[in-house]
């Protein structure tokens, strides 16, 4: 297990890197400077989801159908795997009970991303002709949700590193 968690580990960063290179060099310039709705921590109301899919373009909206998509349904299960491993690895000879508890976030995070790349992927199929501000809502707190749950898995595991380290 603890072999697994390196490579996870790296794999979830190389694909969080294409994710990043994507946004800003496609997204960003194809939507007039505007965030893609997956970076944006604090969330986006309708108004301001309609606005950005009327701002992307063909090609920038193509690239969110496509390369993202893949790359954006590939990350969360990998990062998960990854954090709920290390998790799982920095609890051994804790109580069950515990360890499952500590790995509520992670499991959190991977259902909140997972549902906020459906909801804003059926946003781009809609476009701006059928846009639907309850959907614009809903993916948007699933996004806040997703950063949520991401910071409090980041903070399960710091807390698990700085206790380990103390204890050894």
């Amino acid at each position: 297990m603890r072999r697994i968690i390196p490579i996870a580990a790296a794999l979830a960063f190389a694909l969080l890197l294409c994710m990043i290179w994507y946004s800003w060099q496609v997204l960003v310039p194809s939507a007039g400077g505007l965030l893609p709705f997956d970076a944006r921590p604090f969330g986006y109301d309708p108004e301001e989801a309609l606005a950005y899919l009327r701002q992307l373009d063909s090609s920038g909206r193509a690239v969110y159908l496509l390369e993202m998509h893949w790359l954006d349904t590939a990350f969360p299960p990998v990062a998960a795997l990854a954090a709920g491993l290390g998790i799982v690895v920095a609890t051994r000879g804790r109580r069950r009970g515990l360890r499952l508890l500590m790995l509520v976030p992670v499991l959190a995070y991977l259902g909140a991303d997972l549902a906020e790349n459906a909801t804003v992927q059926e946003m781009l199929r809609r476009n701006a002709e059928n846009f639907s501000p309850r959907l614009a809502e809903w993916a948007s707190l699933f996004t806040r949700l997703k950063f949520a749950f991401l910071l409090v898995t980041a903070l399960v595991l710091a807390g698990l590193g700085r206790r380990r380290s103390d204890d050894g």
